[in-house]
């Protein structure tokens, strides 16, 4: 019983797309775990910076009104 061309069934051959299709998979997840989502290297966490900063806008803007009412 053979595959394709007159290959035996019973050898390597099948396990090797397997092994890729594997190898694939496995590469596609650690890619999105490296350039995606909130945790991702990539990113370098930019989002808790972002929120940081607003933070510390809103902070300033206060100082400022709190200092333009002790004129």
């Amino acid at each position: 019983m053979g595959w394709g061309c007159g290959q035996p069934a019973w050898g390597f051959g099948p396990l090797f797309p397997v092994l890729m299709v594997i190898c694939m998979v496995v590469m596609l997840a650690v890619a999105f775990r490296v350039f995606g989502g909130r945790d991702g290297r990539c990113g370098f966490g930019r989002y808790d910076e972002v929120d940081e900063l607003r933070k510390e806008v809103g902070r300033l803007k206060g100082e400022i009104e709190a200092l333009r009412k002790e004129r």
